[in-house]
């Protein structure tokens, strides 16, 4: 199962979102791969409803970033301004 990396939380735990399984898992930090950031997916093993392994998926995480800034170029590139008159 994939999931991404959403926010860290008081406390030391990062806030994972599995994609497929719809829901969020609450993992100790120190069971990241070291360089773990907010963006980031992973593959995830889970066992009763727990997340046992966490491995990096660099190649989706740099898939999904190049996708974020081919949308927001286009964003950028269709501005007209503002089509309020002052």
């Amino acid at each position: 199962m994939r999931g991404v990396l959403d926010r860290f939380e008081d406390g030391g735990v990062a806030v994972i979102i599995a994609e497929q399984a719809g829901r969020e898992f609450h993992v100790p930090l120190r069971y990241l791969p070291e360089g773990s950031r907010q963006g980031m997916w992973f593959r995830l093993s889970i066992e009763a409803g727990r997340v046992v392994d966490i491995e990096a998926d660099l190649t989706q995480t740099n898939e999904r970033a190049a996708k974020a800034e081919e949308l927001m170029a286009k964003l950028r590139n269709k501005s007209t301004g503002s089509r309020f008159r002052r």
